[in-house]
């Protein structure tokens, strides 16, 4: 066994020993989806489309950097990626637009900024449909989307731990150059 595949070996058992990947223990939440949202309206000024990319980007690095969600409300499979339904309703009327809006926004502990930093560093340069494809392909999304159409509507829950699980995974699994 090479040296860099006994690394990435050590990490992945000191990680799977430590946060026990498979069983999350805080599924509820410590905020509001809208709340989310609202922070990243404020920083960005998404349209829809990237904004729900972003909450769910959000999401997911929180399970992997803290091992508990962001935000309370669950995720649905829709056509085009990941949607919170409330966050969806409350911005629709902006469709493709940039939502130029300016909140005052409640108050986020260190993690939570932490998280909603990253995620806007790391995927704020790509555009919606970039982020769309990307979730495309990731498999809490096509978990969810199991026996669908592409184009078929659906509000078919995606697993918070299906989550947790994939973006856990992802992060503390380096590639195996980086290793060598």
């Amino acid at each position: 066994m090479t040296r860099g595949k006994k690394n990435v070996e050590y990490l992945t058992n000191l990680w799977y020993s430590r946060f026990k990947i498979g069983s999350v223990r805080n599924m509820e939440g410590r905020y509001k989806a809208n709340d989310i949202a609202k922070w990243f309206i404020n920083e960005l000024h998404p349209e829809p489309l990237k904004l729900q990319k972003l909450l769910y980007l959000a999401q997911g690095y929180s399970y992997a950097f803290y091992d508990e969600p962001l935000f309370k409300e669950d995720m649905e499979a829709w056509v085009h990626g990941p949607v919170v339904s409330s966050v969806y309703h409350e911005y629709k009327d902006f469709r493709y637009n940039p939502i130029l809006i300016n909140y005052e926004l409640i108050q986020f502990d260190e993690k939570a900024l932490e998280v909603l930093n990253y995620v806007k560093e790391k995927y704020s340069k790509y555009d919606a449909k970039y982020l769309e494809e990307m979730t495309h392909n990731q498999e809490p999304w096509i978990l969810s989307r199991e026996g669908l159409d592409p184009d078929e509507r659906s509000d078919k829950t995606i697993s918070k731990q299906n989550i947790a699980n994939y973006f856990i995974s992802d992060i503390f699994q380096p590639d195996d150059e980086e290793w060598n």
